[in-house]
């Protein structure tokens, strides 16, 4: 009996999560989305941080423009 072969071999790089345990409906949602983030552009805690720092100088940003035209 022959061995089988390896088809394809998956490296998969671990992203540290957010711990949503014993956490209220609100923020344990907050933290799956942010995990969710975190997982789909493989992005680390400081990563997000520069992410969502961005997000919220975009938000503010439109928000201001169209509060002022």
């Amino acid at each position: 009996m022959q061995p089988m072969a390896k088809l394809a071999e998956l490296k998969l790089k671990r992203v540290q999560q957010l711990n949503t345990a014993d956490s209220p409906f609100l923020i344990r949602k907050h933290k799956e989305m942010l995990n969710w983030m975190m997982r789909t552009f493989g992005l680390d805690t400081y990563g997000l941080t520069w992410a969502q720092f961005g997000k919220g100088v975009g938000l503010g940003a439109l928000a201001t423009w169209l509060l002022l035209r």
